[in-house]
């Protein structure tokens, strides 16, 4: 303890001995930059010079590509320095502050006004935030989150409820909740979670929830939210917890509005326990809320029961409704109305007939999976049998997919089956879109884990054929692809291709990014290189596209 003490003392003394110790944490500092540095393998100071040329470039471009640049970045960092990392991050933060929010009258806001799927400002934000709630940075989260947009303060704030109720600190949730209160976009789950973290003897805090809830809903008349953290999952969830009254009025408003809301949608949910097609959103609140309406009211579920046959028969097979399904794997939404995907044409399914038939071949290729691990040959004939298009052409393969899960799932024990389902995808390549051929960014990487570079090299020059002609499509004069250019699908598979390149040849990597004729998107994928380069973890991506008459966003695979 005394060497200790003498420590301290030397710095709390006279001004020179001060600045002393001030030199001495800053060599200490570099000693450790050094120290880390020392234990760095070529590969992964060739990825830390390309993320500082990263950074570089990211300071040219518009704030939108910078700071997408920038979060990549941080992404990269994370594995070798977690301290750099958290800087970069910040600095996406600030620099997104920047950009400018599309206009809500232009005519292809949902491409990127505030609370969009195409909204990249708070895409950025979010993100950010989150890895700080995650970390437990909860000082730094709430400093900077009143300067955030509308919609990542609503969803950051629901992180912070779920925080605070991990913390057991139901005070301080509740304040965060209670900021959520008129909100569009209410966080019905973490309100159910912090009623069922209220105890017994505070029922009138409970009722306050609910009510909270309730009068939310009430205001907030939107007929598509349903589904997932919806009204109707809250009550399931917490029917146990407030009295019957409240419930049963709760449920009559749901099934009022979903009513007075008829539309011509359909609803499919498919799960390892089977599958079921709900006709309109009353079906749909019917399937999940009847369950309780058996406990509570038994006369008027019957009646009710009685007016709808087809749901006679879905209760009959899932008789606790959503709960009988247990975890839903596919989840879609379909109307009679719409307009035909952009594959479509005559004597193309459409509606409830399309919901089927995508319906019938996931149940299928779940199968397939679950017989991957007892018969993995078997498994693979079945595959062959799947079609080698859907029923969207714009959605992937299922013949190709169901290949490429058998092939990474038996590579290490099954070789053989791996390669000869790589080679049926390779068979197919041909009829497969631009698009489609996403899906197949991971056969590349499971061709070199089977010790066959020629069988990724092939693979990955036929990816790096479809980038080009997906960039050609994002371009394109007549109809360009408006959301932002770092979501790009051509981006998004040029991003795979680096990646997997990176893994054959670091010149590989480097000619591919110097092919890529877009200098914006080069610079993205500099990160995407780094982080292969050093380990990182993938960050979360998204694929958009926003055309004159239809716009989608799909979850890229990390």
């Amino acid at each position: 303890m005394r060497s200790i003490l003498v420590v301290l003392l030397s710095c709390i003394g006279a001004f020179p001995p001060q600045s002393s110790c001030q030199a001495s944490a800053k060599q200490a500092g570099q000693s450790t930059a050094q120290s880390v540095a020392s234990k760095l393998t070529p590969q992964q100071e060739r990825g830390l010079r390309l993320l500082k040329a990263a950074e570089s470039e990211a300071a040219g471009l518009a704030p939108d590509m910078g700071a997408f640049v920038l979060w990549r970045a941080s992404y990269a960092y994370a594995k070798v320095d977690s301290r750099k990392s958290e800087s970069v991050a910040n600095d996406a933060f600030t620099t997104s502050l920047a950009i400018e929010n599309s206009s809500d009258n232009s005519s292809d806001a949902q491409c990127g006004s505030e609370g969009s799927e195409g909204d990249i400002k708070s895409w950025v934000q979010e993100h950010v935030l989150s890895a700080m709630v995650q970390k437990e940075q909860i000082a730094k989260t709430e400093e900077l989150l009143p300067q955030a947009t509308a919609s990542v303060r609503r969803q950051i704030t629901t992180k912070l409820v779920k925080y605070y109720l991990g913390k057991n600190d139901i005070a301080r949730a509740e304040s965060f909740l209670l900021e959520l209160t008129d909100s569009e976009d209410y966080p019905f789950d973490a309100a159910a979670d912090l009623l069922l973290k209220t105890r017994a003897e505070q029922s009138a805090d409970r009722m306050t929830v609910f009510n909270q809830a309730l009068t939310n809903f009430e205001q907030h008349d939107n007929p598509d939210r349903i589904g997932g953290d919806d009204f109707g999952n809250f009550i399931e969830r917490t029917w146990t917890h407030v009295p019957s009254a409240l419930v049963l009025e709760a449920i009559d408003k749901v099934l009022e509005q979903a009513k007075a809301h008829q539309s011509r949608s359909h609803y499919s949910m498919t799960s390892a326990a089977g599958g079921v097609t709900l006709d309109s959103a009353y079906e749909f609140r019917l399937f999940q809320l009847l369950p309780v309406l058996e406990e509570l009211d038994k006369d008027k579920a019957d009646s009710l029961l009685r007016d709808n046959a087809g749901m006679q028969a879905r209760m009959s097979k899932y008789p606790q409704g959503m709960k009988s399904l247990g975890g839903i794997q596919s989840w879609g939404i379909s109307y009679d109305d719409a307009s035909p995907s952009p594959s479509g044409g005559a004597g193309a399914p459409s509606g409830a007939a399309q919901q089927a038939i995508e319906a019938q071949v996931m149940q299928r290729m779940s199968e397939i999976e679950k017989e991957t691990d007892k018969d993995p040959s078997q498994a693979l004939g079945d595959a062959l049998g799947l079609p080698v298009q859907g029923p969207n052409a714009k959605e992937r393969s299922p013949r190709a997919q169901a290949l490429i899960e058998i092939a990474d799932a038996v590579s290490r024990k099954k070789p053989s089956v791996a390669k000869s389902a790589l080679d049926e995808i390779v068979k197919i390549q041909d009829q497969l879109s631009p698009a489609q051929m996403i899906g197949l960014s991971k056969v590349p990487r499971i061709y070199l884990d089977l010790g066959d570079e020629e069988g990724a090299r092939k693979v990955l020059k036929a990816l790096l054929k479809a980038a080009e002609k997906l960039y050609g499509e994002d371009t394109d004069a007549e109809d360009p692809n408006k959301a932002f250019k770092g979501n790009w699908p051509s981006s998004n598979l040029w991003r795979r291709c680096v990646q997997v390149a990176a893994q054959i040849s670091p010149t590989l990597a480097d000619d591919i990014i110097s092919d890529i004729p877009d200098p914006e998107i080069a610079a993205t994928e500099k990160a995407a290189y780094a982080s292969s380069l050093l380990g990182a973890e993938s960050e979360p991506f998204k694929i958009s596209e926003c055309r004159k008459k239809w716009a989608g966003f799909s979850a890229s695979e990390n």
